[in-house]
């Protein structure tokens, strides 16, 4: 008990001042429940830090998975924060438009003055709308839970703390023609608060399991 308290009096001595290792790797997720085989980058901006960038690749078919990795905002634009991370997902609902539902978790880690790692696992459920024209949009909201294993040396030992968290993702995919996606989210939770935008571009058709 006396390690945990140790270790969580430090985080707060540290994040109050440098915020930005607050952060954590899936925040915005920009995963709405129309996933495409696309390339993403992403300008992301937490509540208490500076802008930071993100690229995510995602493959959709017979294989579902999903890769990220950037660059946290720090507190006046020093003390970066290295966000890295890997995703898997699957529908939960393929039935008629409007509805779209899918399962969505993953494990990642953000480093700077000490790791957290993150295993997330949710739905996002979302409504298509416009399928069909040249413009789609697809908003969503993305409730997960999250296992956080936090990692820092103290005088000289390692001391480790774990939690869970309850986060929820609010966003929209806007599509343009065949090839470009626009993406905003926004997360609400138990940490700070992060927005971001970007767009993606959608790529060819991904490997397939037979």
């Amino acid at each position: 008990m006396l390690r945990r308290s140790t270790l969580a009096a430090a985080v707060m001595a540290v994040c109050s001042a440098a915020p930005a290792i607050a952060q954590q790797w899936d925040q915005p997720t920009f995963f709405s429940p129309r996933p495409h085989d696309d390339l993403g980058i992403y300008a992301i901006k937490p509540d208490l830090n500076d802008w930071g960038v993100i690229g995510i690749w995602r493959q959709s078919g017979g294989i579902n998975l999903g890769v990220r990795g950037g660059m946290g905002g720090g507190g006046g634009g020093a003390d970066r924060t290295v966000l890295i991370g890997a995703e898997l997902f699957g529908p939960l609902y393929v039935g008629a438009a409007p509805l779209a539902l899918y399962w969505v978790t993953g494990i990642g880690a953000s480093f700077n003055h000490f790791t957290i790692g993150r295993i997330p696992a949710g739905i996002s459920a979302g409504i298509v709308l416009g399928e069909g024209g040249s413009a789609v949009f697809t908003p969503y909201v993305h409730p997960r839970l999250a296992f956080e294993l936090e990692t820092a040396e103290i005088d000289g030992e390692d001391e480790t703390d774990a939690d869970l968290e309850f986060d929820v993702d609010l966003g929209v995919d806007v599509e343009l023609g065949q090839r470009f996606i626009l993406r905003g989210g926004y997360r609400v939770g138990d940490a700070q608060d992060v927005f971001g935008v970007g767009i993606a571009i959608r790529l060819g058709r991904g490997a397939e399991v037979r």
